[in-house]
């Protein structure tokens, strides 16, 4: 080999050994270089939101009315004020005193009468309770005028005086302590209930 020739060879291979830098060696195996570590970035942890307190709620346990704490003295008191009312009520109905008979009545009874709905499904009735009453005297049903009730002394005047003006009472029942309901027995043995009544400030109402 001439002197350019190996010249040229060395001045190759030092490029070549100069270009290929020194690669870090993998502790178990030797042979194989280790590749560059990769770069990890911290995951900052999850805060989760703080738990809500558990709140309990307790329902009252509604108590039950037992007809039997009702003790015979007063029951029977309690029949002869409401045998009493009722006479007194038949009296005032007699009259067709409406002034009187509304003072007997619960604050929530008389809105009830007074709504548009109540007197409404009251018209109805009457009317056909007149439809029938002609029909069995041999009159001309066509020939019957519908009442219309537009307010509670009409209810009164139309319903209530016709009906209720002779009022037997035969037995009451305690619904609660301050609220019993009114009996009559009709000639089939069957209860009807004449009046439901509240106690109110020491008063008896009538509520339905």
């Amino acid at each position: 080999m001439g002197r350019f020739s190996l010249l040229l060879f060395v001045l190759i291979f030092l490029v070549f050994s100069c270009g290929t830098g020194p690669q870090p060696v993998n502790s178990d195996n030797p042979g194989l270089s280790t590749p560059p570590a990769e770069k990890v970035t911290p995951v900052e942890p999850v805060q989760e939101p703080p738990s809500q307190p558990v709140v309990q709620i307790t329902i009252p346990e509604e108590k039950v009315f037992d007809p039997g704490s009702i003790s015979q003295e007063m029951f029977d008191a309690t029949k002869a004020d409401v045998q009493a009312l009722i006479q007194n009520l038949n009296r005032i109905i007699r009259a067709r005193n409406y002034n009187e008979w509304r003072t007997y009545l619960a604050d929530s009874y008389f809105e009830e009468i007074s709504s548009k709905a109540f007197l409404d499904e009251r018209t109805d009735e009457l009317y056909k309770r007149d439809l029938t009453v002609a029909t069995n005297l041999g009159r001309d049903p066509r020939r019957v005028q519908k009442k219309i009730l537009r307010t509670p002394k009409d209810y009164f005047d139309n319903v209530v005086v016709p009906s209720r003006s002779n009022d037997r009472m035969d037995d009451i029942d305690f619904v609660s302590e301050n609220r019993v309901k009114a009996y009559t027995m009709d000639t089939r043995g069957h209860r009807l209930v004449l009046y439901d009544l509240e106690l109110i400030n020491d008063k008896w109402k009538i509520i339905n």
